[in-house]
């Protein structure tokens, strides 16, 4: 199934390359091999608010609004639906994620990481400093982690990834990008320097295709894990030059028994 870019539904006409692009795809290690046809991305669960109230909370932290609106909404939409929620976010930033999903989200605790703590962080969100390889936490602390535009910076994601399975309970929640060729790497640099250089923040990177996502994910044990492959992060020119097919979801499903 297909998913519009404000609703949910399915659109009546789009091209086929964006078609396959947007498809929900399914991978469960330890051998992923080629991901087949999987769910469409859950519904937009009823505590999130609408996107002026978000925006509103966000405030100077969104540089670009309509991309940092849509990754919410898309992890929202892939947080447990109901109940407490221990989350470890990786890469927090300024906090600005965690703090929303612990404003917004019912019985829901954040915990963030990172590698260089900003000067600047949201008022009473819990951050620790890690050395971006150990999380400084013991197994199974975590029911949720997100790990939003990180891996494409970790100089060992795969290690880094074994970690978050460590810490992690039920589910880990990956946001990144995929690329294709030389300009993928080129569009998706661009727009790291875009989105970082005004933090001071690292911008080298490496960007992993979608063969490099399978088999990193193919290697962790007790996952089962479903791709979300070019959701509409941007639109109009944006969207014309960065195609949303350079991004991509990932949930990561542990199985708590083994």
């Amino acid at each position: 199934m297909e998913l519009d870019r404000d609703s949910g539904r399915v659109p009546a006409r789009v091209p086929e390359r964006r078609r396959a692009a947007r498809r929900s795809h399914r991978m469960t290690s330890p051998h992923a091999g080629t991901p087949g046809e999987g769910e469409a991305l859950p519904v937009r669960p009823s505590w999130l608010p609408a996107d002026r109230e978000l925006r509103a909370f966000l405030g100077d932290s969104a540089l670009y609004p309509f991309y940092r609106l849509r990754l919410v909404e898309y992890i929202a939409r892939l947080l447990p639906f109901r109940g407490p929620c221990h989350v470890l976010d990786v890469g927090a930033g300024d906090g600005s994620l965690g703090t929303l999903f612990e404003r917004f989200r019912p019985r829901t605790s954040v915990i963030g990481v990172e590698v260089a703590l900003r000067a600047k962080t949201r008022p009473g969100f819990r951050l620790v400093r890690f050395d971006g390889r150990a999380l400084p936490f013991a197994d199974r602390s975590f029911d949720v982690a997100l790990v939003s535009n990180v891996l494409h910076h970790a100089k060992d994601p795969d290690g880094l990834m074994r970690e978050v399975c460590r810490v992690t309970r039920r589910r880990a929640i990956v946001k990144d990008h995929v690329a294709r060729g030389p300009l993928d790497h080129l569009k998706l640099a661009a727009l790291d320097v875009m989105g970082n250089l005004r933090f001071g923040a690292q911008i080298e990177a490496s960007y992993l295709s979608m063969p490099r996502w399978e088999s990193m994910f193919g290697s962790l044990p007790r996952t089962r894990v479903h791709a979300f492959h070019g959701l509409p992060f941007r639109r109009g020119p944006l969207e014309w030059v960065f195609a949303n097919d350079l991004e991509v979801v990932f949930a990561l499903d542990f199985d708590a028994t083994a």
